[in-house]
């Protein structure tokens, strides 16, 4: 266990709030959540969340979340107002500020606050350092969501813990066919339209593709997939509880988002042992082999690198071993935890 207080001179526990004002549930918010879940196991701290409350069923018991109503803007007086109060009231020593609208927050109340504080951008929809700047202690999820930036980063990329396996290995897989897995939301940005397209012009012979996941482009993608006479080789499964199971069974993730922060399904896929064909979004580049790597919406380009990967699995597994062992020291729960938990206490001994 790291013990907050013998390393700083600050009063014993630690109060640390993590800061977020999102709207929908994606990498960001499992991102807030992973984070408490480490801090409550491997340090003395006391950990806050303050956030909408659709958001208060996704923390573990121990952490104190503290509903607000963030869809207010940026600017909105009620909102400062009440994001201080809280602040002071429970004498945070240190916050933490996921995404370019809370950095804006606690910088439009820097004067009043006594908390240091952390900022993380996930994303490249914040490219200007106009906020940034104003903050000393900044973590980024990626080189690419920095890339433009000419302030000092930290960069520590998204880490997860893969689930244990349940009870049943995926029983719904066809074990006599390669078994290809998209694991995305079904809206616009994670590109499953595309992975259709592509599917569509690749040479996949028996693999079936599974897409894992729900949402409200699904009957669209339905529709889109049985106009590419694409019914024997795709599945929609809809939302998997159990997703590891899926990893550990597939020869082959893909990935064709139009843009990400991380992305975490390149973490989890690898930790399983998975192979990655994906777009260039977020850390992805960073952590498989240039080969399988295609950029945004390249839907020939796509169609060629499934070809290639499923014409040969024993190369490809071969081609990705060495980035599996790496993921497995450095897109880890406690390795993101970890690295992050330095950046705090770099904060708070500042001063």
């Amino acid at each position: 266990m790291i013990v907050s207080s013998d390393i700083v001179p600050v009063e014993s526990p630690l109060r640390i709030c993590h800061l977020f004002t999102s709207q929908e549930t994606g990498g960001l918010e499992k991102h807030v959540q992973e984070q408490c879940q480490w801090q409550l196991e491997s340090t003395d701290a006391e950990i806050f969340v303050i956030a909408h409350p659709r958001y208060r069923a996704m923390f573990p018991e121990g952490v104190r979340f503290l509903p607000m109503n963030t869809d207010r803007s940026r600017r909105n007086p009620v909102l400062n107002f009440a994001l201080l109060r809280q602040l002071r009231r429970y004498r945070i020593d240190l916050v933490h500020a996921h995404g370019g609208k809370p950095a804006h927050l606690l910088w439009n109340l820097r004067r009043f606050l006594r908390a240091r504080v952390v900022i993380t951008r996930h994303n490249r929809h914040h490219p200007k350092d106009k906020i940034a700047r104003h903050f000393e202690h900044r973590i980024a999820v990626s080189l690419k969501t920095v890339a433009n930036s000419s302030l000092d980063w930290t960069i520590i990329p998204n880490g997860t813990r893969l689930p244990s396996a349940g009870e049943h290995h995926c029983d719904q897989v066809d074990c006599n066919r390669a078994v290809v897995i998209s694991v995305a939301r079904l809206v616009p940005a994670k590109g499953v339209d595309v992975l259709l397209r592509a599917w569509c012009r690749a040479q996949v012979n028996s693999a079936v593709l599974y897409i894992l996941g729900d949402g409200p482009e699904r009957a669209a993608l339905e529709a889109l997939a049985a106009e590419l006479n694409l019914e024997e080789s795709v599945r929609f499964m809809g939302y998997q509880r159990q997703v590891a199971d899926w990893y550990r069974a597939a020869d082959l993730t893909v990935i064709a988002s139009r843009y990400e922060g991380g992305p975490y399904t390149v973490a989890e896929a690898l930790l399983a042992g998975c192979p990655v064909v994906s777009t260039d979004v977020g850390y992805v580049a960073e952590n498989i082999p240039a080969q399988y790597l295609v950029q945004i919406e390249d839907i020939p380009a796509l169609a060629v690198r499934l070809t290639a990967a499923l014409g040969d699995l024993e190369r490809l597994r071969d081609d990705f071993a060495p980035y599996i062992a790496r993921a497995r020291n450095r897109l880890t729960l406690e390795a993101m935890a970890g690295e992050t938990w330095k950046v705090y206490l770099r904060a708070l001994s500042d001063g």
